[in-house]
């Protein structure tokens, strides 16, 4: 495999995690440009060959499902959701509790 199909299926692996298309653009472009910076710099400062580099690079972030699902979590995060649904439901009772009262005082 070359080292553009090893850093393409890298940032695939990352971003088969993340469900929201512009995120998920986002992070492929951060991520690609983080990766050829790192490459750039082992080559030019530490003189490693460039497969190196690519392996190295891309090893230094670590497995590719776990960095997705951590950005996605990240982005996500289930308490967050919980709690805007608990917070939604809250203010939909007290709307109907009002809407009762109302109805029940005026007509």
């Amino acid at each position: 495999m070359s080292s553009d199909e090893r850093i393409t299926h890298y940032l695939n692996q990352v971003c088969r995690h993340l469900f929201w298309p512009p995120y998920r653009a986002r992070v492929r472009r951060e991520l690609t440009d983080h990766i050829l910076s790192r490459i750039e710099y082992l080559e030019n400062e530490r003189g490693d060959p460039h497969n190196e580099a690519v392996t190295t690079a891309l090893l230094s972030l670590g497995d590719p499902d776990a960095l997705g699902e951590m950005l996605r979590r990240a982005r996500f995060p289930v308490s967050y959701l919980f709690c805007l649904l608990l917070t939604f439901l809250i203010w939909a009772a007290i709307a109907g509790c009002l809407v009762y009262l109302l109805l029940y005082f005026f007509f």
